[in-house]
C-alpha cells in the first residue's frame, strides 16, 4: 500500500481522510501547515501527498507543491489537492501548481480510494479518467499560451 501526506488545517477532515486510508491498508503521515509538510516532505519519501488547497498559513498549497518538487528526489511526487466547491482558483489553479488529481469536497471513502488509486498507479496518470479532465486541460492550453508569449 501507499504511503500517503495529509496536509489539511481542519483535524476533523484529515481524521476521516486518514480513516479511510487506514482501513485501505496505506500508512499515512499528517500535517497541518505547509511548513510542517515540506519538513516531511524533505525528510521522508511519500507516494502521494493530499493537500487541502485552502490551508491558511506561512506557505499556502499552491507554493508548497512547487516548493516540494524543488526538493533532490522530490521532483515527480504526486499531489492531490482537495478543495471545497466554492473554491475561487478551482482545479485549473490546482493543476498549474503541480498537482495531478484534485478531490472536491463533500467526497466520499470511494471518491477518496478512486483518487489514490489514480495517482498511486505504477503508470503514467491517465486524466481522461479523473471527473477534472477538462480542468486539466485548461491548465495545459495556460501553460502554452505563457510559454508562447
Amino acid at each position: 500500500m501507499a504511503s500517503i501526506l495529509l496536509v489539511m488545517g481542519n483535524p476533523v477532515e484529515r481524521r476521516v481522510v486518514r480513516m479511510t486510508l487506514d482501513m485501505d491498508g496505506h500508512r499515512c503521515a499528517e500535517a497541518a501547515t505547509g511548513v510542517e509538510a515540506l519538513e516531511i516532505i524533505r525528510e521522508h519519501p511519500v507516494d502521494l501527498v493530499m493537500i487541502a488547497m485552502d490551508l491558511n498559513a506561512e506557505i499556502d498549497a499552491y507554493q508548497l507543491i512547487p516548493s516540494a518538487h524543488t526538493l533532490p528526489g522530490r521532483e515527480k511526487t504526486p499531489f492531490v489537492s482537495i478543495l471545497s466547491q466554492d473554491d475561487e482558483k478551482g482545479p485549473v489553479e490546482s493543476f498549474l501548481a503541480g498537482a495531478i488529481d484534485v478531490l472536491i469536497q463533500p467526497f466520499g471513502a470511494q471518491d477518496i480510494r478512486d483518487v489514490v488509486a489514480r495517482a498511486t498507479s505504477p503508470v503514467e496518470i491517465d486524466l481522461s479518467t479523473s471527473p477534472h479532465h477538462d480542468a486539466y486541460e485548461a491548465a495545459l492550453r495556460l501553460q502554452q499560451q505563457a510559454r508562447t508569449e
